[in-house]
Protein backbone atom coordinates (compact mmCIF):
# COMPACT_ATOMS: atom_id res chain seq x y z
CA UNK A 1 0.00 0.00 0.00
CA UNK A 2 2.58 2.17 0.57
CA UNK A 3 3.40 2.31 -3.41
CA UNK A 4 0.15 3.63 -4.14
CA UNK A 5 0.19 7.23 -3.42
CA UNK A 6 3.67 7.28 -5.33
CA UNK A 7 1.98 5.28 -8.36
CA UNK A 8 -0.48 7.88 -8.31
CA UNK A 9 1.40 10.74 -8.55
CA UNK A 10 3.30 9.47 -11.43
CA UNK A 11 0.18 8.60 -13.41
CA UNK A 12 -1.20 12.43 -13.02
CA UNK A 13 2.14 13.30 -14.17
CA UNK A 14 2.25 11.75 -17.22
CA UNK A 15 -1.51 12.28 -18.05
CA UNK A 16 -0.56 16.20 -17.36
CA UNK A 17 2.04 16.02 -19.78
CA UNK A 18 0.34 14.13 -22.19
CA UNK A 19 -2.41 16.89 -21.83
CA UNK A 20 0.04 19.79 -22.36
CA UNK A 21 1.85 17.57 -25.55
CA UNK A 22 -1.69 17.37 -27.27
CA UNK A 23 -2.48 21.02 -26.44
CA UNK A 24 0.55 22.56 -27.94
CA UNK A 25 0.38 19.94 -30.72
CA UNK A 26 -3.22 21.13 -32.00
CA UNK A 27 -2.21 24.72 -31.49
CA UNK A 28 0.64 24.25 -34.13
CA UNK A 29 -0.76 21.60 -36.15
CA UNK A 30 -0.68 23.19 -39.81
CA UNK A 31 -1.99 20.12 -42.45
CA UNK A 32 -0.46 19.84 -46.08
CA UNK A 33 -3.39 21.19 -48.15
CA UNK A 34 -2.41 20.36 -51.89
CA UNK A 35 -1.36 23.44 -54.05
CA UNK A 36 -3.48 25.20 -56.52
CA UNK A 37 -2.49 27.85 -59.21
CA UNK A 38 -4.44 30.73 -58.30
CA UNK A 39 -4.55 33.07 -61.30
CA UNK A 40 -3.02 36.55 -59.88
CA UNK A 41 -5.29 39.37 -61.66
CA UNK A 42 -3.08 42.22 -62.63
CA UNK A 43 -4.90 45.09 -62.76
CA UNK A 44 -1.95 47.87 -64.10
CA UNK A 45 -2.80 49.09 -67.52
CA UNK A 46 -0.55 51.59 -68.36
CA UNK A 47 1.52 53.76 -66.05
CA UNK A 48 0.96 56.05 -62.34
CA UNK A 49 1.68 59.53 -62.12
CA UNK A 50 2.61 62.05 -60.41
CA UNK A 51 0.77 65.58 -59.16
CA UNK A 52 3.18 67.60 -61.47
CA UNK A 53 2.58 65.30 -64.37
CA UNK A 54 -0.97 65.82 -64.66
CA UNK A 55 -1.54 69.36 -63.18
CA UNK A 56 0.50 70.90 -66.27
CA UNK A 57 0.43 74.57 -68.02
CA UNK A 58 -0.42 74.55 -71.00
CA UNK A 59 1.47 77.79 -71.99
CA UNK A 60 4.07 79.40 -70.98
CA UNK A 61 4.71 83.44 -71.27
CA UNK A 62 7.85 85.55 -70.88
CA UNK A 63 7.55 89.28 -71.05
CA UNK A 64 10.55 91.24 -71.78
CA UNK A 65 10.89 95.14 -72.26
CA UNK A 66 11.03 94.84 -75.81
CA UNK A 67 9.36 91.35 -76.67
CA UNK A 68 7.03 88.99 -75.32
CA UNK A 69 6.98 85.43 -75.74
CA UNK A 70 5.63 81.98 -75.28
CA UNK A 71 5.26 78.45 -75.47
CA UNK A 72 3.07 75.68 -75.43
CA UNK A 73 6.22 72.81 -75.68
CA UNK A 74 6.81 70.33 -72.72
CA UNK A 75 10.71 70.73 -72.20
CA UNK A 76 10.16 74.94 -71.78
CA UNK A 77 7.48 74.82 -69.15
CA UNK A 78 9.26 71.74 -67.42
CA UNK A 79 12.53 73.78 -67.28
CA UNK A 80 10.81 76.73 -65.44
CA UNK A 81 8.95 74.14 -63.01
CA UNK A 82 12.24 72.42 -62.58
CA UNK A 83 14.21 75.65 -61.86
CA UNK A 84 11.01 76.75 -59.22
CA UNK A 85 11.05 73.30 -56.77
CA UNK A 86 14.85 74.36 -55.36
CA UNK A 87 12.73 77.62 -54.09
CA UNK A 88 11.89 78.05 -50.61
CA UNK A 89 8.50 79.92 -51.21
CA UNK A 90 7.04 82.24 -47.95
CA UNK A 91 3.69 81.94 -46.94
CA UNK A 92 0.74 82.18 -49.49
CA UNK A 93 -1.01 85.84 -48.52
CA UNK A 94 -3.92 87.80 -50.03
CA UNK A 95 -2.49 90.78 -52.39
CA UNK A 96 -6.21 91.46 -53.85
CA UNK A 97 -9.46 90.32 -52.75
CA UNK A 98 -11.41 91.73 -55.85
CA UNK A 99 -8.89 92.20 -58.63
CA UNK A 100 -9.95 93.72 -61.98
CA UNK A 101 -9.52 93.07 -65.60
CA UNK A 102 -6.68 95.91 -65.89
CA UNK A 103 -4.66 94.66 -62.47
CA UNK A 104 -4.73 90.85 -64.02
CA UNK A 105 -3.50 92.22 -67.48
CA UNK A 106 -1.15 94.37 -66.13
CA UNK A 107 0.68 91.57 -63.87
CA UNK A 108 1.24 89.63 -67.14
CA UNK A 109 2.70 92.30 -69.21
CA UNK A 110 4.78 93.60 -66.79
CA UNK A 111 8.72 93.20 -67.67
CA UNK A 112 11.08 90.58 -66.11
CA UNK A 113 7.44 88.47 -65.67
CA UNK A 114 6.89 84.64 -66.57
CA UNK A 115 3.26 83.46 -66.65
CA UNK A 116 2.77 79.88 -66.73
CA UNK A 117 -1.51 79.30 -68.02
CA UNK A 118 -3.73 76.56 -66.42
CA UNK A 119 -6.45 74.63 -68.12
CA UNK A 120 -8.65 74.83 -65.06
CA UNK A 121 -8.13 76.18 -61.55
CA UNK A 122 -5.68 74.38 -59.31
CA UNK A 123 -5.84 74.39 -55.58
CA UNK A 124 -2.77 76.04 -54.60
CA UNK A 125 -2.87 72.90 -51.88
CA UNK A 126 -2.35 70.62 -54.40
CA UNK A 127 0.60 72.81 -55.86
CA UNK A 128 1.97 72.61 -52.31
CA UNK A 129 3.51 68.88 -53.76
CA UNK A 130 5.00 70.09 -56.28
CA UNK A 131 6.63 73.67 -55.27
CA UNK A 132 8.49 73.59 -51.41
CA UNK A 133 6.30 76.20 -49.58
CA UNK A 134 7.99 76.74 -46.17
CA UNK A 135 4.29 77.23 -44.68
CA UNK A 136 2.09 73.96 -44.87
CA UNK A 137 -0.91 76.13 -44.37
CA UNK A 138 -2.88 77.18 -47.36
CA UNK A 139 -5.67 79.21 -47.84
CA UNK A 140 -8.75 77.44 -49.28
CA UNK A 141 -8.70 79.01 -52.72
CA UNK A 142 -7.23 77.76 -56.48
CA UNK A 143 -5.45 79.65 -59.20
CA UNK A 144 -5.29 79.58 -63.31
CA UNK A 145 -2.27 81.67 -63.73
CA UNK A 146 0.84 81.76 -61.87
CA UNK A 147 2.89 85.30 -62.48
CA UNK A 148 6.67 84.85 -61.71
CA UNK A 149 8.19 88.34 -60.99
CA UNK A 150 12.01 88.13 -61.81
CA UNK A 151 11.93 92.08 -62.19
CA UNK A 152 15.79 92.96 -62.47
CA UNK A 153 18.20 95.09 -61.33
CA UNK A 154 18.74 96.92 -64.32
CA UNK A 155 15.34 97.38 -65.55
CA UNK A 156 14.12 100.83 -65.69
CA UNK A 157 11.21 100.52 -62.93
CA UNK A 158 8.07 102.20 -62.10
CA UNK A 159 6.84 103.10 -58.50
CA UNK A 160 6.10 99.73 -55.98
CA UNK A 161 7.85 97.65 -58.66
CA UNK A 162 10.24 95.32 -57.35
CA UNK A 163 14.23 94.58 -58.01
CA UNK A 164 16.59 91.93 -57.12
CA UNK A 165 17.43 92.90 -53.76
CA UNK A 166 13.90 92.17 -53.15
CA UNK A 167 13.95 88.64 -54.80
CA UNK A 168 11.45 87.16 -56.60
CA UNK A 169 7.75 87.21 -55.78
CA UNK A 170 4.86 84.97 -56.73
CA UNK A 171 1.30 85.93 -58.06
CA UNK A 172 -1.21 83.21 -58.08
CA UNK A 173 -4.64 84.85 -60.30
CA UNK A 174 -8.17 83.20 -60.27
CA UNK A 175 -9.63 85.13 -62.91
CA UNK A 176 -13.22 83.15 -62.03
CA UNK A 177 -12.92 84.44 -58.57
CA UNK A 178 -11.11 87.62 -59.04
CA UNK A 179 -8.65 86.74 -56.50
CA UNK A 180 -4.90 87.16 -56.31
CA UNK A 181 -3.08 85.79 -53.97
CA UNK A 182 0.86 85.97 -53.27
CA UNK A 183 4.28 84.29 -52.05
CA UNK A 184 7.89 85.90 -51.76
CA UNK A 185 10.78 83.88 -52.92
CA UNK A 186 14.29 84.27 -51.21
CA UNK A 187 16.44 86.33 -52.87
CA UNK A 188 19.22 84.35 -53.47
CA UNK A 189 17.23 82.79 -56.79
CA UNK A 190 16.64 85.67 -58.94
CA UNK A 191 20.12 86.09 -60.59
CA UNK A 192 20.28 82.37 -62.17
CA UNK A 193 16.44 82.64 -62.44
CA UNK A 194 16.84 85.92 -64.70
CA UNK A 195 19.25 84.36 -66.94
CA UNK A 196 17.54 81.05 -67.74
CA UNK A 197 14.49 83.22 -68.78
CA UNK A 198 16.57 85.28 -70.89
CA UNK A 199 17.85 82.38 -72.30
CA UNK A 200 14.54 80.25 -72.67
CA UNK A 201 13.04 83.12 -74.16
CA UNK A 202 15.41 83.79 -76.72
CA UNK A 203 14.43 80.20 -78.17
CA UNK A 204 10.56 80.66 -78.13
CA UNK A 205 7.95 81.90 -80.32
CA UNK A 206 7.08 85.89 -80.69
CA UNK A 207 3.43 86.27 -78.88
CA UNK A 208 1.23 88.94 -79.11
CA UNK A 209 -1.28 90.86 -76.56
CA UNK A 210 -5.01 91.26 -78.41
CA UNK A 211 -5.94 93.59 -75.59
CA UNK A 212 -10.26 93.70 -75.41
CA UNK A 213 -11.03 96.86 -73.74
CA UNK A 214 -12.52 95.35 -70.08
CA UNK A 215 -11.93 91.62 -70.70
CA UNK A 216 -8.84 89.76 -70.29
CA UNK A 217 -6.27 89.57 -73.08
CA UNK A 218 -5.40 87.02 -75.15
CA UNK A 219 -2.03 85.81 -75.43
CA UNK A 220 -1.35 84.49 -78.81
CA UNK A 221 0.93 83.05 -81.55
CA UNK A 222 1.83 86.73 -83.82
CA UNK A 223 3.50 84.80 -86.61
CA UNK A 224 1.98 81.63 -88.93
CA UNK A 225 3.61 78.07 -87.84
CA UNK A 226 4.36 75.01 -89.24
CA UNK A 227 2.68 72.42 -87.18
CA UNK A 228 2.67 68.61 -88.03
CA UNK A 229 -0.33 66.39 -88.49
CA UNK A 230 -0.01 63.10 -87.62
CA UNK A 231 -2.19 59.55 -88.57
CA UNK A 232 -2.02 56.93 -86.37
CA UNK A 233 -2.92 52.93 -86.30
CA UNK A 234 -5.59 53.17 -83.73
CA UNK A 235 -4.71 50.51 -81.06
CA UNK A 236 -7.21 50.15 -78.36
CA UNK A 237 -6.42 48.67 -75.31
CA UNK A 238 -8.23 45.24 -73.68
CA UNK A 239 -11.42 45.67 -72.01
CA UNK A 240 -10.95 43.19 -69.62
CA UNK A 241 -8.16 44.28 -68.45
CA UNK A 242 -10.84 47.44 -67.31
CA UNK A 243 -13.16 44.82 -66.02
CA UNK A 244 -10.79 43.58 -63.83
CA UNK A 245 -9.51 46.96 -62.35
CA UNK A 246 -12.95 48.12 -61.65
CA UNK A 247 -15.40 45.42 -60.45
CA UNK A 248 -14.52 43.57 -57.43
CA UNK A 249 -15.03 40.10 -58.13
CA UNK A 250 -14.39 39.86 -61.75
CA UNK A 251 -15.22 36.55 -62.74
CA UNK A 252 -18.41 37.41 -61.49
CA UNK A 253 -18.89 39.73 -64.30
CA UNK A 254 -21.66 39.03 -66.75
CA UNK A 255 -21.05 40.38 -70.18
CA UNK A 256 -23.66 41.28 -72.79
CA UNK A 257 -25.06 43.13 -75.91
CA UNK A 258 -25.63 46.32 -75.36
CA UNK A 259 -29.79 46.64 -75.51
CA UNK A 260 -29.91 50.18 -76.71
CA UNK A 261 -27.39 50.02 -79.36
CA UNK A 262 -23.91 48.75 -80.40
CA UNK A 263 -21.23 48.27 -78.14
CA UNK A 264 -21.20 45.51 -74.69
CA UNK A 265 -22.15 45.84 -71.76
CA UNK A 266 -20.44 44.46 -68.10
CA UNK A 267 -22.04 43.53 -64.93
CA UNK A 268 -22.52 42.81 -61.66
CA UNK A 269 -24.88 43.16 -58.74
CA UNK A 270 -23.00 46.39 -58.25
CA UNK A 271 -21.86 48.29 -60.94
CA UNK A 272 -22.12 48.59 -64.57
CA UNK A 273 -19.65 48.90 -67.52
CA UNK A 274 -20.70 50.32 -71.02
CA UNK A 275 -18.72 50.07 -74.06
CA UNK A 276 -19.32 52.37 -77.34
CA UNK A 277 -16.94 50.79 -79.91
CA UNK A 278 -17.92 53.93 -82.15
CA UNK A 279 -15.89 56.54 -80.11
CA UNK A 280 -13.98 53.97 -78.09
CA UNK A 281 -15.22 55.05 -74.83
CA UNK A 282 -16.36 52.97 -71.55
CA UNK A 283 -18.56 54.28 -69.06
CA UNK A 284 -18.70 53.06 -65.42
CA UNK A 285 -21.35 53.40 -62.92
CA UNK A 286 -21.41 51.94 -59.28
CA UNK A 287 -25.02 53.28 -57.95
CA UNK A 288 -24.37 52.61 -54.60
CA UNK A 289 -21.56 55.13 -54.38
CA UNK A 290 -23.88 57.84 -55.19
CA UNK A 291 -23.65 60.77 -52.78
CA UNK A 292 -21.82 63.93 -51.76
CA UNK A 293 -17.81 64.54 -51.35
CA UNK A 294 -17.66 66.26 -48.30
CA UNK A 295 -13.86 67.12 -48.72
CA UNK A 296 -11.89 70.28 -50.14
CA UNK A 297 -11.06 70.93 -54.13
CA UNK A 298 -7.43 69.38 -53.00
CA UNK A 299 -8.92 66.40 -51.81
CA UNK A 300 -11.04 66.05 -54.83
CA UNK A 301 -8.00 65.99 -56.99
CA UNK A 302 -5.90 64.19 -55.02
CA UNK A 303 -8.42 61.17 -54.74
CA UNK A 304 -9.16 61.29 -58.75
CA UNK A 305 -5.62 60.98 -59.51
CA UNK A 306 -5.01 58.35 -56.89
CA UNK A 307 -8.03 56.67 -58.07
CA UNK A 308 -6.48 56.41 -61.92
CA UNK A 309 -2.83 55.39 -60.50
CA UNK A 310 -4.79 52.48 -58.61
CA UNK A 311 -5.21 50.62 -62.17
CA UNK A 312 -2.14 52.57 -63.48
CA UNK A 313 -4.52 53.99 -66.21
CA UNK A 314 -2.82 57.26 -67.58
CA UNK A 315 -2.78 55.61 -71.38
CA UNK A 316 -1.38 58.69 -72.41
CA UNK A 317 -0.72 62.36 -71.65
CA UNK A 318 -3.42 63.38 -69.64
CA UNK A 319 -4.04 66.70 -67.77
CA UNK A 320 -6.40 68.05 -65.37
CA UNK A 321 -8.39 70.43 -67.33
CA UNK A 322 -11.71 70.85 -65.06
CA UNK A 323 -13.23 70.69 -61.86
CA UNK A 324 -16.87 71.14 -60.68
CA UNK A 325 -17.18 70.66 -56.97
CA UNK A 326 -20.82 71.22 -56.67
CA UNK A 327 -21.34 68.09 -58.70
CA UNK A 328 -17.77 66.81 -57.64
CA UNK A 329 -16.95 66.33 -61.27
CA UNK A 330 -13.45 65.94 -62.36
CA UNK A 331 -11.85 65.84 -65.80
CA UNK A 332 -8.54 65.66 -67.26
CA UNK A 333 -7.87 66.44 -71.16
CA UNK A 334 -5.69 64.05 -73.24
CA UNK A 335 -2.84 66.16 -74.81
CA UNK A 336 -0.51 65.59 -77.78
CA UNK A 337 2.78 67.22 -78.10
CA UNK A 338 1.93 70.06 -76.19
CA UNK A 339 -1.41 70.62 -77.65
CA UNK A 340 -4.88 69.79 -76.54
CA UNK A 341 -6.93 67.16 -78.51
CA UNK A 342 -10.59 67.44 -79.19
CA UNK A 343 -12.69 65.22 -81.28
CA UNK A 344 -16.86 65.25 -81.85
CA UNK A 345 -16.63 61.56 -82.77
CA UNK A 346 -13.70 60.00 -80.43
CA UNK A 347 -13.68 60.36 -76.60
CA UNK A 348 -10.77 62.23 -75.23
CA UNK A 349 -11.17 63.36 -72.11
CA UNK A 350 -10.87 60.85 -68.52
CA UNK A 351 -14.42 62.13 -66.35
CA UNK A 352 -14.74 60.94 -62.43
CA UNK A 353 -17.81 61.87 -60.48
CA UNK A 354 -17.59 61.10 -57.09
CA UNK A 355 -19.62 59.84 -54.46
CA UNK A 356 -19.32 60.13 -50.54
CA UNK A 357 -15.96 57.52 -50.34
CA UNK A 358 -15.45 56.59 -54.12
CA UNK A 359 -15.72 57.01 -57.35
CA UNK A 360 -19.80 57.02 -58.56
CA UNK A 361 -19.20 57.51 -62.40
CA UNK A 362 -15.31 56.55 -64.83
CA UNK A 363 -15.92 57.95 -68.51
CA UNK A 364 -12.87 57.39 -70.10
CA UNK A 365 -11.12 56.43 -73.49
CA UNK A 366 -9.87 52.98 -74.68
CA UNK A 367 -7.64 53.41 -76.70
CA UNK A 368 -3.66 55.01 -76.98
CA UNK A 369 -1.72 56.47 -79.77
CA UNK A 370 1.14 53.90 -81.20
CA UNK A 371 4.53 54.99 -80.56
CA UNK A 372 5.44 55.45 -84.37
CA UNK A 373 3.30 57.48 -86.58
CA UNK A 374 1.69 55.78 -89.55
CA UNK A 375 2.16 58.90 -91.86
CA UNK A 376 2.84 62.97 -90.83
CA UNK A 377 3.17 65.83 -92.71
CA UNK A 378 3.44 70.03 -91.96
CA UNK A 379 0.63 71.91 -91.78
CA UNK A 380 0.49 75.74 -91.54
CA UNK A 381 -1.06 77.55 -89.16
CA UNK A 382 -2.38 81.15 -89.40
CA UNK A 383 -1.25 83.34 -86.44
CA UNK A 384 -3.55 83.41 -83.67
CA UNK A 385 -3.73 87.24 -84.13
CA UNK A 386 -4.75 86.52 -87.81
CA UNK A 387 -7.34 83.79 -86.72
CA UNK A 388 -8.86 86.31 -84.35
CA UNK A 389 -9.63 88.76 -87.07
CA UNK A 390 -10.61 86.54 -89.24
CA UNK A 391 -13.06 84.77 -86.86
CA UNK A 392 -14.13 88.37 -85.97
CA UNK A 393 -15.45 89.16 -89.69
CA UNK A 394 -17.63 86.01 -89.12
CA UNK A 395 -21.38 86.69 -89.47
CA UNK A 396 -23.31 86.62 -85.70
CA UNK A 397 -20.05 85.34 -84.18
CA UNK A 398 -19.43 87.77 -81.00
CA UNK A 399 -15.67 87.58 -80.19
CA UNK A 400 -16.14 89.33 -77.05
CA UNK A 401 -17.20 86.12 -75.67
CA UNK A 402 -14.09 84.24 -76.47
CA UNK A 403 -12.47 83.70 -73.44
CA UNK A 404 -8.93 82.06 -74.43
CA UNK A 405 -7.71 80.64 -77.74
CA UNK A 406 -5.13 77.87 -78.27
CA UNK A 407 -3.61 75.63 -80.97
CA UNK A 408 -5.25 71.90 -80.90
CA UNK A 409 -5.62 68.80 -82.56
CA UNK A 410 -9.12 67.69 -84.14
CA UNK A 411 -8.99 63.96 -83.64
CA UNK A 412 -10.90 62.46 -86.47
CA UNK A 413 -11.32 58.57 -87.49
CA UNK A 414 -10.86 57.13 -90.86
CA UNK A 415 -13.81 55.21 -92.09
CA UNK A 416 -12.21 52.88 -94.49
CA UNK A 417 -8.98 52.26 -92.46
CA UNK A 418 -8.10 51.75 -88.62
CA UNK A 419 -6.69 55.00 -88.37
CA UNK A 420 -6.92 58.00 -86.51
CA UNK A 421 -5.86 61.84 -87.90
CA UNK A 422 -4.49 64.32 -85.47
CA UNK A 423 -5.42 67.87 -87.10
CA UNK A 424 -3.60 70.85 -86.16
CA UNK A 425 -6.72 73.53 -85.75
CA UNK A 426 -7.44 76.79 -83.84
CA UNK A 427 -9.86 76.49 -80.81
CA UNK A 428 -11.48 78.94 -78.83
CA UNK A 429 -13.17 78.88 -75.55
CA UNK A 430 -16.77 80.44 -75.05
CA UNK A 431 -18.86 79.46 -71.69
CA UNK A 432 -16.62 76.95 -70.96
CA UNK A 433 -16.90 75.12 -74.39
CA UNK A 434 -13.88 74.74 -76.54
CA UNK A 435 -14.32 75.29 -80.74
CA UNK A 436 -12.53 74.31 -83.44
CA UNK A 437 -12.11 77.23 -85.88
CA UNK A 438 -12.80 75.43 -89.25
CA UNK A 439 -12.95 76.24 -92.66
CA UNK A 440 -16.76 77.00 -92.93
CA UNK A 441 -16.00 79.50 -90.04
CA UNK A 442 -14.80 81.33 -92.89
CA UNK A 443 -16.52 80.87 -95.08
CA UNK A 444 -14.80 78.05 -97.27
CA UNK A 445 -11.68 80.55 -97.23
CA UNK A 446 -7.96 78.88 -96.60
CA UNK A 447 -7.69 78.03 -92.70
CA UNK A 448 -4.35 75.79 -92.60
CA UNK A 449 -1.69 75.57 -95.39
CA UNK A 450 -0.11 72.45 -96.75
Amino acid sequence: MKYIEPVKSIILLILILLSLTLTFTIWTYSPNYPETDTPVVDISIAEKKKMEEVVRPYRLLISQPDNLKGSNSLVDINSVINSMKNWEIGTVKLFSNNTNVQQVNELINQPYASTLFFQADVPIESYGSILKFVDPIFPNTSFNRLVIDWNSSDAEGTEGEKNSSQGLTLYFISTTQNKIYSADVSKEDINSFSEHMIKTANAMQVYTEIARGGKYSIFTTGNPEKIVQYSYLIEDIDINRFKDALFNIPSLVVRRSNPVGSGEQYTDDNALMTVDPMSMRLNYVLPSAEGQFLGKSSELLYNSLSFVNEHDGWTDDFRFSRMNKESNQVNFQLYFEGLPVFSHIMSTEIMQSWGSNRVYRYNRPYFTLNDQPFSSKDIELLSGREAYELLSLVPNQQVSMIEEMVQGYYLSRDADQPLFTLVPSWYYLVNGVWIRLSPEDLGGGTFGLE
